[in-house]
C-alpha cells in the first residue's frame, strides 16, 4: 500500500493487538481488515513494534463500522491487559501521584501515538489538559475513546467517585447514546469541542496514587525517554515542513522564513536544502492540500465550503482550479466518483 503523509505518525502496535483480541470477542476476524487498512498483524505482537497511527484509527473506524456499534473503541478497552502499551502503560499505573500521571502524559502522550499539540497547564485553581492529532488523520474518535477508557481508570484509581468532577471536552461528534461515555469516563463530558481537553481542580494533584510505585515509575519513565520516534526536524526539512504546512493550513500558512527559523537554520540554507530535494515550499503546500483533499472528499461528507476552508483556500473557485489540476475533474466530480468505486 502507497504510503502517505500521514503515515509519518505512529502508535504502539501493542494497541492494535488488544484490539483484535476484542474483535474476535465479536466474532469478527479483524486480521483480514488489518491488513486491508494497510496492517501487518502478524507484527503486532512484536515488543517496541510501532504501527501508522492513521492506520491504526482507519483500522479501529472499520471494525465500528462493521460491527455497527460507533461505541467500539470505548468497550475495546475492556479487554486490554496491563502493559498492552508497554512502558507507557506501566509508568501510568505506578505513577506516585495524579501530578506525576498528567506530567508523563504530557512528556510522553505523543509517543504512544502521535499528536500534533500536547499542553498541560497546571493553574492555582484548575489544571487543563489538552491534545489533538493531526488534521491529516480524518477520523480518530474510536482510537480517542479507547484511550481515554484507559487512562480514566488510572484516574478513577487516585480520585475514585471524584473522577466526576473531572470535566472532559471531546473533539468527536456526540454519539447517539452518551450513557457509556458518561459510566466509563466521567460523567462531566461533553462533544464537539476544538480540541479534545481534560479540566480538573489544581487540589486534586497531590493526591496519591494506591498502586504507586517509585521505582518501577522512574524505570518506565526512563525507557519513554529512550524511544524516538522519528528522525529530527533538521535530519529531513522536507517531511517537517509538509507535516507544520498540514497542520496550518486554515491558519496563515509559514513561509521559507519562518520554517527556516523553527528549523534552526537559515532561510538560503534551507533553500537550498529544498532545492537539492527537488522541491520548494510552494510544491510542498500544494502536495499537502492535494492530499487533504483526497481524504476529506472521499472520507468525509463535510460540504466543499468547508473543504475549501479546511484547505486554506480563499474561495471555493480556487479550490476547484486546484483539484481540475490535481485530479482532471471537480472535486464534486472526484467525491462522486470516488464513492462509485469504493
Amino acid at each position: 500500500m502507497t504510503s502517505t503523509l500521514a503515515d509519518q505518525f505512529e502508535a504502539v502496535a501493542g494497541v492494535a493487538s488488544a484490539i483484535g483480541a476484542y474483535a474476535a470477542s465479536r466474532n469478527i476476524d479483524s486480521a483480514p481488515i488489518a491488513r486491508g487498512c494497510g496492517l501487518d498483524p502478524d507484527r503486532f505482537h512484536i515488543l517496541g513494534e510501532r504501527v501508522s497511527l492513521d492506520r491504526l484509527c482507519r483500522f479501529m473506524e472499520a471494525l465500528a463500522m462493521i460491527s455497527g456499534d460507533d461505541l467500539f473503541g470505548l468497550k475495546s478497552a475492556e479487554i486490554f491487559e496491563k502493559g498492552a502499551s508497554g512502558p507507557f502503560g506501566y509508568a501510568l499505573m505506578s505513577a506516585p501521584t495524579l501530578r506525576d500521571v498528567l506530567i508523563f502524559l504530557g512528556r510522553n502522550l505523543h509517543k504512544a501515538g502521535e499528536t500534533s499539540i500536547c499542553t498541560l497547564e497546571i493553574g492555582a485553581r484548575e489544571t487543563h489538559f489538552e491534545w489533538a492529532y493531526s488534521p491529516l488523520i480524518v477520523h480518530c474518535e474510536q482510537y480517542v475513546d479507547m484511550g481515554l477508557v484507559q487512562s480514566m481508570r488510572h484516574f478513577r484509581a487516585i480520585l475514585g467517585s471524584d473522577t466526576d468532577r473531572l470535566k472532559l471536552e471531546l473533539a468527536r461528534e456526540k454519539p447517539k447514546n452518551t450513557n457509556l461515555h458518561k459510566q466509563l469516563l466521567t460523567r462531566n463530558v461533553s462533544f464537539g469541542a476544538p480540541i479534545n481537553a481534560m479540566i480538573m481542580p489544581s487540589e486534586f494533584l497531590g493526591r496519591t496514587n494506591p498502586n504507586a510505585d517509585p521505582r518501577l515509575f522512574t524505570m518506565m519513565s526512563q525507557q519513554m525517554d529512550a524511544i524516538k520516534i522519528r528522525p529530527t526536524e533538521s535530519q529531513d526539512p522536507v517531511i517537517a515542513i509538509r507535516l507544520h504546512l498540514a497542520e496550518n493550513l486554515t491558519g496563515n500558512v509559514p513561509t521559507l522564513a519562518q520554517e527556516a527559523e523553527r528549523l534552526g537554520m537559515s532561510s538560503r540554507t534551507l533553500q537550498r536544502r529544498l532545492t537539492d530535494a527537488g522541491t520548494s515550499m510552494q510544491s510542498l503546500l500544494d502536495q499537502c492540500r492535494s492530499e487533504m483533499a483526497k481524504r476529506l472528499l472521499v472520507e468525509t461528507t463535510l460540504s466543499l465550503s468547508a473543504i475549501t476552508y479546511k484547505l486554506g483556500f480563499s474561495a471555493p473557485a480556487a479550490f476547484t482550479r486546484s483539484a481540475i489540476r490535481w485530479f482532471g475533474m471537480t472535486p464534486s466530480q472526484y467525491r462522486q466518483v470516488s464513492q462509485r468505486t469504493s
